[in-house]
């Protein structure tokens, strides 16, 4: 009987895996195709003008890469670190396992949350987007 379940789990648990995986492919299909023709070299290389609906994406890029840069800067060398001090030097306390604990849970949790979170608590709630944005309005428009 139980084996019959976890057939049945298993049955399940592939078939919501394999829908996922085909709106995936549907949604990048759709994009792919309908997206191709936008791009190219100048698309990718060039810098936005016209209140950002002209031009390229060049900025986004390399923010975005310098941005991954520097966060592996950072986390790679702390995460590693103390991993192996809560691995080898740490012993069974309340606090390593208060750390475990959070480090689950932060690797369960979807990015997106935490940036939601942060959009919430830094800019609704302490206002620095719209008072950087003020500052930053001049230049941009």
């Amino acid at each position: 009987m139980q084996e019959q379940a976890k057939k049945i789990a298993f049955a399940l648990l592939t078939l919501s895996a394999m829908t996922v995986a085909g709106f995936v492919v549907i949604i990048l299909a759709y994009i792919i195709y309908n997206g191709y023709s936008a791009i190219s070299i100048e698309f990718l290389t060039e810098m936005p003008r016209m209140r950002m609906t002209q031009g390229g994406i060049y900025p986004a890029i390399v923010g975005t890469v310098l941005l991954i840069i520097g966060s592996m800067a950072a986390a790679l060398p702390t995460g590693i670190m103390a991993a192996i001090y809560l691995n080898e030097y740490a012993g069974e306390t309340r606090t390593t396992w208060l750390i475990e604990m959070a480090i689950n849970n932060l690797a369960g949790t979807p990015s997106v949350v935490f940036g939601l979170f942060g959009l919430a608590l830094f800019v609704k709630y302490f206002g620095f987007g719209s008072s950087l944005l003020s500052l930053a309005s001049p230049f941009l428009f």
